[in-house]
C-alpha cells in the first residue's frame, strides 16, 4: 500500500462517530506500507478529546487503538487544559501525547501534524485551513492559528479560506478582553508571508461575507467593497476559494482527513472531495453550507463525493415544506436538482439510518447505500482506475 490516511478533528466526537470512525480503519489495519506511517492516523485537539474521558464510548476507542492498529495522537496542551492528560494516559496507554512536558516530550502535537502531512514530500511547500466557525465562541480559529504558526516556522508559505461563520475571523478592530486575538493573529501572518505584495493567499467567501455585512454594495457605484474587515484578508467568490483546492497541499478544517500518498510523484490532479454531512438541516448553516461547497467544486472539476452520515441523514427523509416566509434553501430540492452533475455523487449512511428508524422514499430510495463494512473503502480505498490517489475529507 502507498497511501496514507489520516483524520484531523478539533469538535465534537460522539459515540456513533467514534463507531464508524473505529470501522472505517479497520480495513485498513491489516494493510502494510512503504514508509515509517501506519495506515491510518487520527489527531486530535479541542472538544474531541472529551469523547476520550466518555465511558458511552470506550468500547470504540479501545477497538481503534488496540484492534485497528490506528495511531491515535493528541494534543497534550489541551488535555492539560481540560484536566484530562492524566486520566486518559493512563486510560490508552498507547496513546501519542507530543508535547507533553511531564514526559520530556519536545516535539508539539502541532509540529507532530505538519511533519506527518509533509511525510516524505519534504517540498511542500504550503498548506492551508478552512475556517468555518467564528472566534471567541469556537476555539478552531484558536487551531487554526497555531497550526498555520508551524507551517511559517517551518518555511511553508500558509493559507486561509474563511467559510461561513469563518469569515468573523476577518472583523476589523477585534478587542477581546480575555482570548488571544484573531483577527491581530491573522493579521500577523499575513505580514510575515507578504500577503500585502500579493505572496501569501487569506480569502473569505464573498456570499458569507454579504450575508454578515463585510462585503456591502457602494451605492454611488454598485459595486460591492469591503466593509470591517482586515486588509489582510481578500473577500473572493467561492469558486476561487476552491480553485485551490486543486493543488496537492494539506486543506484543514475544524474537522477533516483525507488519504495521500506516501511517496511524492504519486498524487493525481485535482484530488478528490468527500463531504460528510453530519448535521439537520435549516437548524445551522452547515448543511447548506456544505451542499454548496461540494455542489460548486464538482461545477469547478473536482470529483466531489457527498455522504449524508449522522444527524445529516434528516436532509434526505420526509417531504421537506419550505414556504416563502420560511426564507431557507429547500435542502431536498437542492439535492434532486444536482443529482445529474457529472462529478458530484451522493450517497447515505445506512447505520445511521437504521439507528434513527429512518428510511428513504421517493426521489432518495435509489441513492447509493453505504454500510459499516464499506465505509473505508468509500472514503479511503481504491474503487476503480480512475480513483483518485490524493483525496480530502471535510465535514459540515
Amino acid at each position: 500500500m502507498t497511501s496514507r490516511s489520516f483524520f484531523f478533528l478539533c469538535g465534537e466526537v460522539p459515540p456513533e462517530r467514534a463507531h464508524w470512525i473505529r470501522d472505517a480503519a479497520s480495513p485498513l489495519s491489516g494493510q502494510a506500507t512503504t514508509g515509517p506511517d501506519p495506515p491510518f492516523t487520527l489527531y486530535l485537539t479541542g472538544e474531541a478529546l472529551v469523547s476520550l474521558a466518555d465511558s458511552r464510548s470506550e468500547e470504540y476507542w479501545h477497538s481503534i487503538m488496540y484492534e485497528t492498529g490506528m495511531r491515535v495522537i493528541v494534543d497534550s496542551d489541551e488535555l492539560r487544559l481540560h484536566g484530562l492528560l492524566g486520566t486518559i494516559k493512563e486510560k490508552y496507554p498507547g496513546i501519542l501525547t507530543p508535547g507533553d512536558v511531564n514526559a520530556g516530550e519536545e516535539l508539539t502535537f502541532w509540529h507532530s501534524l505538519v511533519a506527518y502531512l509533509k511525510g516524505e514530500n519534504k517540498a511542500c511547500d504550503r498548506a492551508a485551513f478552512l475556517l468555518c466557525e467564528g472566534p471567541y465562541m469556537s476555539r478552531t480559529s484558536v487551531y487554526m492559528l497555531r497550526f498555520l504558526k508551524i507551517i511559517v516556522e517551518l518555511g511553508g508559505q500558509p493559507e486561509l479560506y474563511a467559510y461561513l461563520d469563518g469569515v468573523h475571523a476577518a472583523h476589523l478592530d477585534q478587542h477581546p478582553s480575555e482570548f488571544e486575538n484573531i483577527g491581530e493573529g491573522v493579521s500577523v501572518l499575513a505580514t510575515v508571508t507578504g500577503e500585502d505584495e500579493g505572496e501569501g493567499w487569506f480569502g473569505a467567501c464573498s456570499r458569507c461575507a454579504t450575508a454578515r455585512g463585510y462585503f456591502v454594495k457602494d451605492q454611488d457605484t454598485g459595486a460591492c467593497r469591503p466593509s470591517s474587515c482586515i486588509p489582510a484578508v481578500t473577500i473572493r467568490p467561492l469558486k476561487e476559494i476552491l480553485e485551490r483546492f486543486a493543488g496537492s497541499h494539506p486543506i484543514l478544517a475544524q474537522c477533516s482527513g483525507g488519504t495521500f500518498p506516501s511517496r511524492p510523484g504519486q498524487e493525481t490532479f485535482p484530488p478528490g472531495l468527500n463531504i460528510l454531512i453530519t448535521y439537520s438541516p435549516y437548524v445551522s448553516e452547515w448543511t447548506f453550507g456544505g451542499l454548496s461547497l461540494a455542489v460548486a467544486a464538482a461545477m469547478g472539476g473536482l470529483k466531489t463525493r457527498v455522504l449524508f452520515i449522522e444527524q445529516g441523514v434528516y436532509a434526505l427523509c420526509g417531504d421537506h415544506t419550505v414556504l416563502p416566509e420560511d426564507r431557507v434553501f429547500n435542502v431536498q430540492e437542492m439535492v434532486e436538482a444536482t443529482m445529474d452533475i457529472p462529478l458530484l455523487h451522493y450517497a447515505v449512511y445506512s447505520p445511521s439510518l437504521e439507528e434513527r428508524g429512518l428510511e428513504l422514499t421517493g426521489t432518495f430510495s435509489g441513492m447509493e447505500r453505504v454500510d459499516a463494512e464499506g465505509i473505508g473503502q468509500f472514503l479511503f480505498s481504491e474503487q476503480g482506475e480512475d480513483t483518485l490517489h490524493l483525496s480530502r475529507i471535510i465535514f459540515f
